[in-house]
């Protein structure tokens, strides 16, 4: 890593690290001061704090919380140098300690992790923690734009008295199917073994199945936002909707067909009404593809086997033609990783953080998971099926 100190315009030092600006080049205390004071969750316990350069995200936070811990996170012992040489003990608190490894602070509880977007900028892709760091940042901001339409979906949504999901063994294979392009080459395998298998489905994937005429047994619903209610107008689907408790509640509320709500881990209010209730709670990973895989497993089938769940971008395409969500990328941020055929396909971080969600949970899972896409990302220890081996697993 490559650090550089300089004066800033207002003559304070600022810091680069690898060519990128961690502060502003103006007014970097300043700066720093105003990122924490819009970043931070008062309600939290403890903080962790990504980075620490000169120590002045650091010093805003420890004016800002001065009796809470905090916990600071820094990538190698050139920057800890730096800090200390520039610095004169204010950082000396009991309630302030410093760490190179965050497995250390894997048991923390209520905490929030402060990660400053030009930290993950400035170490790059290929540091070992860029995609773990991006994932968290992502998911903060994710959070952040819909925090208070999931708390009055939440509210609307458990005044409706639906359904909870209950674990049972069940020897038929379920078939996930997300609107991820490959779906343009699998869909009629589907269309082929419907009756044969329990068939959930991403809302932005229920009207390709009516398309072709296949009636799934359960539709999955995550998005709080109001965006994606056109995925459910029109359609004649009165079957099973499973929906997350902080889902969009007009989608929720219109459906005809029997309801089963979702609790998520890792939302408060979600977790506090599933304990209260004795409702199993189920992992989210970030995305409505991966709520339908802690479904599956959650209900207890021993067997998935995905389609349209591609996790990249065969041909700049993200969706099935007919998917309500489809559209062409153009960016310059793509990456490139390894497909289910041994070619390389587009990505971004986004998905990416769903194919590293889906690596852990297919290491860890007890169920046999399949997947249909050759053009789709590689997912460790799930194998490609051809068209007759998925007829060959359903007899």
């Amino acid at each position: 890593m490559k650090w550089e100190i300089f004066k800033a315009k207002n003559n304070e030092l600022t810091l680069e690290l690898n060519d990128i600006s961690i502060y502003s080049k103006y007014s970097p205390i300043k700066n720093a001061s105003y990122w924490i004071n819009q970043e931070l969750d008062s309600n939290a316990n403890h903080y962790i704090l990504i980075g620490l350069g000169l120590g002045y995200h650091l010093k805003a936070l420890l004016d800002s919380v001065p009796d809470k811990q905090i916990t600071v996170y820094f990538f190698e012992e050139e920057e800890y140098k730096i800090f200390i040489k520039h610095n004169t003990g204010w950082w000396q608190k009991e309630n302030v300690s410093f760490v190179t490894d965050l497995e250390e602070i894997s048991n923390v509880s209520n905490i929030q992790i402060l990660v400053p977007n030009v930290w993950i900028k400035a170490i790059g892709f290929e540091h070992r923690l860029h995609d773990f760091l991006e994932t968290i940042r992502l998911k903060q901001v994710s959070y952040k734009r819909v925090a208070t339409t999931m708390h009055e979906n939440f509210y609307s949504n458990i005044e409706l008295n639906d359904l909870s999901i209950e674990k049972n063994s069940i020897k038929r294979i379920a078939c996930l199917v997300a609107s991820g392009p490959s779906l343009n080459e699998t869909i009629h395998w589907l269309k082929n073994i419907e009756h044969q298998v329990d068939i959930f489905v991403v809302g932005s994937a229920l009207k390709v199945l009516e398309y072709y005429e296949i009636v799934p047994k359960g539709v999955v619903h995550a998005d709080p936002s109001p965006k994606n209610i056109n995925q459910f107008q029109d359609t004649k689907f009165k079957g099973e909707l499973y929906y997350l408790s902080t889902a969009n509640n007009l989608v929720v509320k219109n459906h005809m067909g029997p309801r089963y709500i979702l609790l998520q881990e890792g939302y408060p209010l979600s977790e506090k009404y599933g304990n209260a209730k004795k409702i199993p709670l189920i992992q989210t990973g970030g995305s409505v593809g991966t709520v339908a895989f802690s479904l599956i497993e959650a209900l207890g089938y021993g067997n998935v086997i995905l389609f349209g769940q591609d996790l990249g971008f065969f041909d700049n395409e993200t969706h099935i033609t007919q998917s309500t969500s489809n559209q062409i990328v153009f960016t310059d941020r793509l990456r490139k990783v390894e497909a289910n055929d041994g070619s390389y396909i587009n990505t971004n971080a986004g998905l990416i953080a769903f194919l590293n969600w889906y690596n852990y949970s297919c290491k860890d899972t007890s169920m046999k998971v399949y997947n249909t896409s050759k053009k789709g990302a590689k997912i460790e220890n799930v194998p490609l099926i051809t068209e007759q081996q998925l007829y060959n697993l359903i007899k």
